[in-house]
């Protein structure tokens, strides 16, 4: 798992999501009580194609691309069976591998000891039609102006108050909680903490990704090979200095964004090795 960013022009989001189009989506979040609260599917897959290519097509938990290991979904990162009021809002969705999502994380959203869930917001008595309008404006931000919705540090700080163990690539830095091991007998390379056994974050990660599971030790084992071909090239005394630089940019590039398992790369050409890249 890396560090994503969002992109946040008109090109890049839909008007769905934004807009008087996604107050107008907000409002059939209303129902009367006791009613079943159906959500349309349809609506978030319009931001798939986005999502997709700021995870670079691979899945923004485990880095697998999605096209060779599992199909991709349009991920809730606070699942909408609690967060109902967040169904609609493109902040919460990320692109995921079926396997992250719907296998092992599914509706958990674990927070810390002590932490408390975001408050479902409720409908003043007696709200006019303007008075709804008003009330799921708020609900979320609009991802495109931030005058037209919740304000945008006030989502972040909400979020960040209710204490969740589950790294967002959108808002945190897994790469700070990672490290990797590298088992040449078994032939795969398994997550692990950068601090501690006792890092709820990893411990998180690894139960409700699924980061540990078996397809993805032999995966990971397929790019380390590779990379580890590379390093022990790259450190040979008599490779000439053309050579040396080629092999250098093959290595930055399996450590980039795109690239498949880029976070394990960093990891082992930065804190393992120390190669001194050209």
């Amino acid at each position: 798992m890396i560090r994503l960013e969002r992109t946040r022009t008109q090109a890049a989001i839909s008007a769905a999501f934004r807009g008087e189009k996604r107050i107008l989506k907000a409002l059939s979040l209303l129902v009367e009580a006791g009613a079943e609260r159906k959500f349309d599917s349809g609506y978030w897959k319009g931001a798939k194609k986005q999502l997709k290519k700021e995870s670079f097509g691979k899945c923004a938990y485990c880095e697998a691309p999605t096209d060779a290991v599992a199909h991709g979904d349009v991920e809730h990162f606070r699942p909408k069976s609690v967060y109902w009021w967040l169904a609609y809002c493109y902040d919460n969705y990320l692109f995921s591998c079926q396997i992250c999502n719907q296998t092992f994380k599914s509706d958990h959203f674990p927070l810390r000891e002590g932490g408390a869930a975001m408050p479902e917001p409720g409908l003043p008595l007696g709200a006019d039609d303007a008075g709804k309008r008003e009330f799921v404006r708020r609900f979320a931000p609009d991802p495109l102006d931030e005058a037209e919705g919740q304000p945008w540090v006030e989502f972040a700080t909400r979020c960040s108050d209710e204490g969740c163990l589950l790294l967002n690539p959108y808002t945190d830095d897994p790469e700070s909680h990672f490290a990797w091991e590298a088992d040449e007998v078994l032939r795969e390379v398994a997550l692990r903490p950068a601090r501690s056994e006792a890092d709820p974050f990893f411990q998180a990660a690894v139960q409700f990704y699924g980061l540990n599971r078996p397809e993805l030790l032999a995966e990971r084992w397929k790019t380390y090979r590779m990379l580890s071909t590379l390093r022990k090239t790259f450190a040979a005394e008599e490779l000439n200095a053309e050579l040396r630089t080629a092999i250098s940019a093959e290595i930055r590039q399996m450590m980039a964004a795109e690239e498949r398992f880029a976070g394990m790369c960093r990891y082992f050409v930065r804190q393992v090795w120390a190669l001194p890249l050209e």
